[in-house]
């Protein structure tokens, strides 16, 4: 069965950002987009098969509201599930409302005066860091969490990331190329570090790696902790090769303490991130990277919190975690022509010349 086609791969193919392709998609007139950008976003759409969904008829008449469990950043990559989120509502005709905690006791306080008040009657409790320590409050409503759990409740609907999947899948595109690791991990408390960690070491075992635990560093997401970090250990132990990245951001230090070391990306060692934003193709050389699943999560959450408004029955035990696709690119030169190589015979390996990426889909 085809995978479903989001935003954020015609903003890809059409080599613009995810909310311009949103605007024009959802014909906004909020923000005026030249002729020429709408024509490449709606080009890009068609070629992959892009459709819209139409709404019901009827609305819903229950409120369901998407609680952020936090707080959002100006550069968070979370935005684009939000806006998933809404844009299925709409498609569902459902009245979705966003709320935030943003990590208050006032905002803990008003989320229950709203559910007290009957303002809300499904909620989606999502956090834009994957977690199973969850603070939100419980609430006696229907519930599905999003890249989140309660840290004392796991039978629950709930919609994840597989941390360890792509993490795996990553590796396996690039590392074989590459002999000496140097991980810039996020936080070592975080359960998506310690998954993905796991994934790294699998491989690297498997690949005769020469890969320590000494290897790895905690950044704390920080991008002037990544740049401290590699200036350190690259001028300790020249024999790294490859660093792999907690995030695209972290990634942003490393390029900046390898530019200040003399070092060339993908040719005198290769560096790959995490998450797939937009700024993968704004560095030089283009950022390898793992595209996480947010916006077929957001769906899901969606789709999920439709049904238990309508009355369907949906397993309690359920917890979906999805995996992304891969996008190896010029910060790693070996993995990249290699690549290019077996894509003329893999139906999985899809070349885009244009962009200068491979794209590795799931089989």
């Amino acid at each position: 069965m085809a995978s479903k086609i989001t935003m954020s791969m015609i903003a890809q193919k059409a080599g613009v950002s995810q909310p311009t392709v949103s605007i024009v998609l959802n014909n906004s007139d909020a923000v005026s987009i030249s002729l020429e950008t709408k024509k490449r976003v709606l080009q890009a759409a068609k070629e992959l098969g892009y459709t819209k969904k139409l709404g019901h008829k009827k609305s819903l008449n229950k409120q369901i509201a998407l609680i952020i469990d936090g707080a959002l950043y100006t550069n968070d990559h979370f935005i684009v599930t939000i806006n998933a989120a809404i844009e299925r509502a709409q498609e569902l005709n459902i009245n979705l409302k966003v709320f935030a905690t943003l990590n208050t006791k006032e905002g803990e306080r008003l989320l229950k005066e709203s559910v007290e008040n009957g303002e809300i009657d499904i909620a989606i409790i999502a956090s834009n860091m994957t977690t199973n320590r969850s603070n939100c409050p419980k609430l006696n409503l229907p519930t599905v969490y999003l890249n989140c759990l309660p840290k004392d409740d796991l039978n629950v609907i709930a919609i994840l990331p597989d941390d360890y999947a792509n993490a795996k899948k990553l590796a396996n595109a690039v590392f074989p190329h590459y002999k000496h690791p140097l991980v810039i991990a996020g936080d070592a408390w975080m359960k998506a570090t310690s998954d993905r960690l796991q994934a790294l070491k699998e491989v690297f075992d498997s690949c005769g790696a020469n890969f320590s635990i000494n290897d790895v560093y905690y950044s704390s997401w920080s991008f002037r902790n990544a740049h401290d970090i590699v200036l350190d250990r690259i001028k300790a132990d020249p024999s790294y090769d490859i660093i792999f990245c907690a995030s695209d951001y972290v990634a942003l230090g490393v390029y900046q303490a390898l530019s200040t070391l003399n070092k060339k990306i993908g040719e005198d060692i290769a560096v790959v991130g995490y998450d797939n934003q937009t700024l993968c193709k704004e560095l030089y050389p283009h950022l390898t990277s793992v595209q996480l699943p947010y916006e077929a999560m957001a769906q899901i959450a969606v789709e999920y919190a439709y049904a238990l408004s309508i009355g369907k029955q949906v397993k309690k035990e359920k917890i979906k975690t999805l995996s992304g696709d891969i996008y190896i690119r010029k910060s790693t030169q070996k993995a990249f022509d290699d690549l290019v190589k077996k894509s003329a015979f893999a139906e999985n390996i899809i070349f885009d010349e244009k962009n200068q990426e491979i794209l590795v889909t799931q089989k």
